[in-house]
């Protein structure tokens, strides 16, 4: 029988570093206020986004799950805005 260490984290508390190759999700007002401050945004995953200019969703690339499904679960826990899908 194994057994795990205790050491694992969550991905909120230690957002992984940029070797996926996914669009993330944003929620608009925050995006904004973010780059209106010159800051990267912080997806709905909370992955730290790279210094380089964000992905456009093009299609050839996936969707990040994890933006997906908390976009969609309730309201943006930074400003509380909830997303809308069109």
């Amino acid at each position: 029988m194994s057994t795990m260490e205790a050491t694992l984290t969550r991905p909120v508390e230690a957002p992984p570093r940029d070797e996926d190759e996914l669009v993330h999700i944003f929620c608009t007002p925050c995006k904004r206020q973010a780059m209106r401050r010159a800051r990267r945004p912080v997806p709905y995953c909370g992955k730290q986004m790279p210094p380089r200019p964000l992905r456009d969703d093009n299609g050839s690339l996936p969707v990040c799950v994890v933006c997906m499904e908390l976009a969609r679960s309730g309201p943006c826990p930074r400003c509380g805005m909830q997303a809308r899908f069109d």
